[in-house]
């Protein structure tokens, strides 16, 4: 079991993280988040191995264009398919179900390279400085951080089992953070309330940047959850990673306020932070550079396996988690009338 320590921070932060290199020829890789920061960066180094698809997510048109552009000149690809393989972008806004469900119904019809998909990176998340609801009547980040990132990951789970084989597993990565560290302070208690997930969607639960913390580590318990019903003869690995501070754009909204854009500009260029193509490293390491039955189910960060936040191993921590698991699929049933199928089909039932 584990807990924060600053020592460990620094010295992960000042390790040179090595860059993985695969054969992907065959494979069809997907990122969400890939417009800036470390999704642009390994959507770049993903294209530059040649894998038969890149397929990047942004929020929109605009920037999916503009995505793809800069990935194709950066990797080098004068040149592209007009089929749109070797690199596509398409649209997803994870702040609404409506949109992820769209897209899982864009993939199954328009079938790039026969819906073949053997690495999903769930890189999209956001950092806010307010509450805010979507339209769903969800708080921002808990539903782009951990519901629509895991509606997202069992409707595409269909197609990682299919494009899998024992000699090369699909990989699902949902990129977390060590902020999940701190992310149980207020579960104290959980075992009373009626509702895991309309307590924390409560303004009043918790201050905004602790709902940050606690949305990683909600994504870290749905990859536990998942992994655990999973049947181990299923060819699938699955973990989250931890990219550390980087210089990337997750700081962008607390960047707007005179109040807070001090804190931000000093995690955002303090010397202890990487560049956002030194963070991508360690998403290429869990999608292709580690070592399958080693990172399956596990945080991952620096490019090794990690204990994750001692409350996942506490029993209050593993009857949240239980609970937790339980109440998400039930409302993404709700959201999509092929999750419940899904989990039939290819997961244990408790």
């Amino acid at each position: 079991m584990a807990r924060f320590h600053v020592i460990q921070f620094i010295r992960e932060q000042r390790k040179t993280l090595p860059v993985c290199f695969s054969d992907v020829s065959s494979k069809a890789i997907m990122l969400t988040g890939s417009n800036v920061g470390i999704g642009l960066e390994a959507s770049v180094h993903f294209a530059c191995m040649r894998p038969k698809l890149v397929l990047t997510t942004c929020r929109d048109e605009e920037k999916c264009q503009r995505t793809r552009e800069v990935i194709l000149e950066r990797a080098g690809l004068d040149n592209p398919p007009e089929d749109g393989t070797g690199v596509a972008s398409w649209p997803l806004d994870l702040s609404t179900f409506d949109s992820v469900r769209e897209f899982a119904s864009r993939f199954a019809a328009e079938a790039l390279v026969g819906a073949q998909l053997n690495v999903l990176i769930a890189n999209a998340g956001v950092n806010m400085l307010h509450y805010i609801k979507t339209k769903d009547d969800w708080e921002l980040m808990i539903q782009v951080n951990y519901l629509s990132t895991a509606l997202l990951s069992i409707l595409m789970l269909p197609y990682l089992i299919k494009s899998s084989s024992v000699e090369s597993p699909s990989h699902l990565v949902v990129v977390s953070s060590f902020g999940h560290y701190f992310g149980s302070r207020k579960l104290t208690g959980a075992e009373k309330w009626s509702s895991i997930l309309g307590t924390i969607n409560e303004k009043k639960f918790c201050g905004i940047v602790h709902r940050y913390f606690l949305s990683k580590l909600l994504g870290i318990m749905f990859i536990r959850e998942l992994v655990a019903r999973l049947p181990k003869s299923t060819p699938v690995v699955a973990c989250t990673v931890n990219p550390g501070l980087c210089r990337s754009r997750i700081f962008r909204n607390t960047e707007t306020k005179w109040y807070t854009r001090p804190v931000a500009s000093f995690l955002k260029y303090s010397p202890l932070s990487r560049t956002s193509e030194e963070g991508s490293r360690t998403l290429l390491h869990a999608a292709i550079g580690g070592e399958d039955n080693v990172i399956h189910g596990r945080y991952l960060s620096g490019c090794k396996v990690l204990e994750e936040s001692s409350y996942v191993f506490t029993p209050e921590g593993k009857a949240f988690s239980k609970r937790l698991w339980t109440e998400t699929i039930d409302l993404l049933s709700k959201v999509d009338s092929r999750v419940p199928e899904i989990i039939k089909q290819n997961l244990r039932v408790d």
